[in-house]
């Protein structure tokens, strides 16, 4: 005689599936996408960093646009004062990065390049810090090669500013597509298998 004691739960499941099922074609398509999208960026890397000075430009300046709307709503002079110079900062920053984007490129890469080298120091001392610990190699592997990347690109600056956002965004991008790709795969699997589940103790009966 068939167990149907978790049949309930099992066909609660398969039901909440469904819809997810119904939309992992889309999230397949979206991850390939991604991933095109990134191996593309790759052989372009110029333009692509360039673009996302830019973006990070754009962002910079909806954030003083509505740091400098807060800054109304603060109470007291000094709060409001305090926000409007941060949401005017934002504004500049945002209106030089569109007005000068090469510039603005060069500047994103080498603080990228600073922020590489400083994590890679920190990386490493946290490595000696925690050596007894087994996963102390890892750290201090991982703080080598960000200091090793940070050395490179400030080496090369500003010729560097040419391949590093780019090349940095189409990484992401790619990776993103594989995480996006393995999601879609995960959810046609468990719905195939909740499927199967279902329909083996009808065959048995």
């Amino acid at each position: 005689m068939p167990d149907t004691t978790n049949r309930p739960a099992t066909e609660s499941f398969g039901t909440k599936l469904v819809s997810l099922r119904q939309k992992s074609g889309w999230l397949l398509a979206a991850g390939v996408s991604l991933v095109v999208l990134g191996v593309l960026g790759l052989l372009m890397t110029a333009a692509l960093s360039i673009a996302s000075a830019i973006w990070f430009g754009a962002m910079v300046l909806v954030a003083g646009i509505v740091l400098v709307a807060d800054a109304v709503r603060h109470g007291g002079w000094r709060s409001r004062l305090l926000h409007g110079l941060i949401g005017l900062l934002y504004l500049v920053v945002g209106i030089v990065t569109f007005s000068n984007p090469l510039a603005a490129t060069a500047s994103l890469t080498l603080f990228v390049g600073a922020a590489l080298f400083a994590t890679g120091i920190l990386r490493i001392v946290i490595a000696f810090q925690t050596r007894p610990n087994p996963s102390w190699s890892m750290i201090l592997v991982s703080g080598l090669l960000s200091l090793v990347l940070g050395v490179l690109i400030m080496i090369q600056w500003p010729a560097s500013s040419l391949w590093v956002l780019g090349t940095f965004l189409a990484i992401e991008l790619i990776f993103q597509g594989i995480a996006t790709i393995t999601l879609a795969r995960a959810i046609q699997s468990t719905f195939d298998g909740v499927i199967a589940k279902r329909s083996t103790p009808a065959a048995e009966a």
